[in-house]
């Protein structure tokens, strides 16, 4: 019985470093270790978002600790790096925990305990409390392994009570089988069973394999110090066989390491046989700890039994660890240091902020103390103000009415001006063939009634003239509108050479409508008309007798071009320039050349409200061409 219970006590003291990684054994899915490693090292370079990838990154770190630590840190490092870079806290977090476990593998228990109170105050600070159970958990497992059992103790019991308050209870298993395991001999047994109990629920409930694993060797702990030897070596070994089809090595290894402590004073070769076992699965997983621990208990039994040739192994074994461990305590302190520096850093960027945010509110403090006297001092100025400010505001509407009165009474003026050249040519028509009919005796009867049904028709031509000017002049009495209408251009250049055509028979004129039947023009019809007929007056005018007058046109992309040809003398090139000019003191040639120059300013002005081009230009022999161009809809 006192054997049992010294082998039990060296098979706690054994398992002291060992739980301290097994808490994150309950992170880890059913899938195996390995595939879900696979898996997301292949799927890291797919994920864009900063956050989720350093999740990735602390999740491959943790997977990675059974197999490769190297891995493990690395992984890690470059999580802590971007989170620090990101200001996510969660992640510096969990990538400082993954730290810890790398140096609580490495046997370095004080700088695993700083990289663990430093996760540890982040995740209280952002309030993840199951993240805080498992630190502080990790924590209690340090201090034990430091022999500051009271410490570790007390942060045991607020890890529990801070457990029992979870949703998500399920790192409580882990959390009472570590408890159980460590303070097997301060526990009754009865309080003993119940916390066991507790755990195989909990890890029942959540297929957690794992931890299953844990609840089996604390069981068999158990057995052992109350004296069920055989059945406390069968549910360590069962223990030790599931883990090992888990890939749980740390937790095979302290299996292995408690069997060979319980066998060897009774049976050496079985006790040896799990000590050299434990040091090839260290061996083969890189282990340093494990195999510094096994090869130095198996060079402690050889030598004590003066078997040097035994010994020799594991001596050279310990010299190359020892020798490697100096220089990874260097390392490791400098990498505190680097750690320390970038939150050194973070702190500083973050005091920055915050600094910078108290002169924010201080300056808009200020602004809004500045802003408030301002505009008491603009409400003064604006009432001093008002009444200048409503003084221009009426001279403005005074001088806006005179403007519109003035552009309707220069309108009205060239409606005066449109009815007097319109009505102009018929009216010299009707009265030139009236003076014929002073001498009836020159006439013949058929000449007579030719003479009589010219001058109807002149006067009816006169009277559709004077009709539709006076509809279009009722229609903008209000103001001018321009509302283009599709129009046959045809049929317009028809209607305008109307009344110039007895004039044309007098001087054997021609007047010949070239334009195409399927031309339609876009514009207003009493403008479009006067312009028409103005062009068509002034070359009849200034065209000799005997010749040709053409009206032609042809679509462009987006323009109608009309064109007014004349067989006259054409145009003095330098009024070319100025020929539509308004309001140009030109000097002209003759009467007829001032009215013709008259009637053109207008055209200009009803091109321009209709928001087209005129212009005139000298034929390349003779003549004149008069054009002008206006809008297709759309184009």
């Amino acid at each position: 019985m006192l054997y049992l219970r010294l082998a039990y006590q060296s098979l706690t003291a054994c398992m002291k470093y060992g739980l301290r990684i097994i808490l994150i054994l309950l992170l880890i899915p059913a899938m195996s270790r390995s595939q879900e490693l696979n898996a997301l090292q292949q799927a890291l370079p797919t994920i864009k978002d900063s956050n989720q990838y350093v999740d990735a990154l602390n999740r491959i770190a943790l997977l990675s600790y059974q197999h490769n630590i190297d891995s493990c840190q690395e992984y890690a490092r470059k999580a802590f790096a971007i989170a620090v870079r990101r200001q996510y806290d969660k992640g510096r977090a969990d990538a400082l925990n993954n730290i810890g476990i790398v140096y609580d593998l490495a046997n370095n228990p004080s700088l695993a305990f700083r990289y663990y109170s430093d996760a540890l105050d982040i995740y209280k600070k952002i309030k993840d409390s199951a993240q805080a159970v498992e630190v502080t958990m990790n924590i209690a497992l340090v201090l034990q392994e430091r022999g500051e059992d009271d410490k570790g103790q007390l942060y045991f019991r607020n890890a529990i009570d801070w457990g029992r308050h979870l949703r998500n209870d399920s790192v409580m298993a882990l959390l009472l089988v570590n408890y159980l395991s460590l303070y097997l001999d301060h526990i009754p047994q009865d309080s003993f069973q119940i916390y066991l109990d507790k755990a195989r629920y909990i890890a029942t409930r959540d297929h957690d394999q794992d931890a299953m694993v844990m609840v089996t060797q604390t069981e068999g702990m158990n057995d052992l110090r109350i004296g069920k030897r055989s059945i406390g070596v069968a549910l360590l070994k069962e223990a030790a066989t599931t883990a090992l089809a888990h890939d749980a090595n740390y937790v095979v290894l302290d299996i292995l390491q408690a069997l060979g402590d319980y066998f060897i004073k009774d049976e050496p070769d079985t006790g040896l046989a799990y000590y050299q076992q434990g040091l090839q699965i260290a061996e083969t997983q890189h282990y340093n700890t494990y195999t510094k621990s096994f090869s130095r208990i198996l060079y402690d039994y050889y030598h004590a039994r003066g078997n040097l040739a035994g010994a020799q192994p594991y001596a050279e074994k310990l010299m190359t660890i020892y020798s490697g461990e100096d220089t990874t305590n260097v390392f490791s302190g400098v990498d505190y240091i680097d750690y320390a520096v970038a939150t050194k850093e973070l702190e500083n960027a973050r005091t920055r902020d915050q600094n910078r945010k108290l002169v924010i509110l201080i300056l808009s403090i200020f602004s809004i103390s500045v802003a408030a006297i301002g505009l008491v001092l603009f409400q003064l100025y604006r009432l001093k103000q008002q009444h200048a400010v409503t003084l221009e505001a009426l001279n403005n509407v005074v001088n806006e009415r005179n403007n519109q009165l003035q552009q309707k009474h220069e309108f009205n003026n060239k409606l005066i001006s449109l009815l007097a050249h319109d009505f102009r040519q018929p009216i010299n028509t009707a009265k030139n063939l009236t003076l014929l009919l002073k001498d009836p005796d020159a006439l013949s009867r058929d000449e007579m009634q030719l003479l009589v049904q010219t001058i109807e028709v002149s006067s009816d031509n006169a009277i559709d003239i004077f009709e539709n000017i006076l509809q279009w002049i009722k229609r903008q009495l209000s103001g001018f509108s321009y509302e283009p209408v599709p129009l046959s251009l045809r049929e317009l250049v028809d209607e305008a050479m109307r009344p110039f055509l007895p004039t044309g028979e007098q001087r054997h004129v021609a007047l010949v409508n070239a334009v195409s039947e399927t031309i339609t023009i876009h514009a207003d019809r009493e403008l479009l008309q006067f312009i028409n007929r103005n062009l068509i007056h002034n070359a009849v005018k200034f065209t000799p007798d005997g010749s040709f007058i053409t009206v032609s046109a042809h679509l462009t992309r987006n323009e109608v071009i009309v064109c007014i040809q004349d067989e006259g003398k054409g145009i003095n090139p330098s009024k070319l320039p100025q020929l539509f000019g308004a309001k140009k003191e030109l000097k002209y040639d003759s009467e007829k050349e001032k009215g013709a120059g008259v009637a053109l300013m207008i055209c200009k002005d009803f091109v321009d409200r209709m928001f087209g081009r005129i212009w005139a230009e000298n034929g390349k022999t003779k003549g004149a061409m008069f054009y002008y161009a206006l809008p297709i809809p759309g184009k």
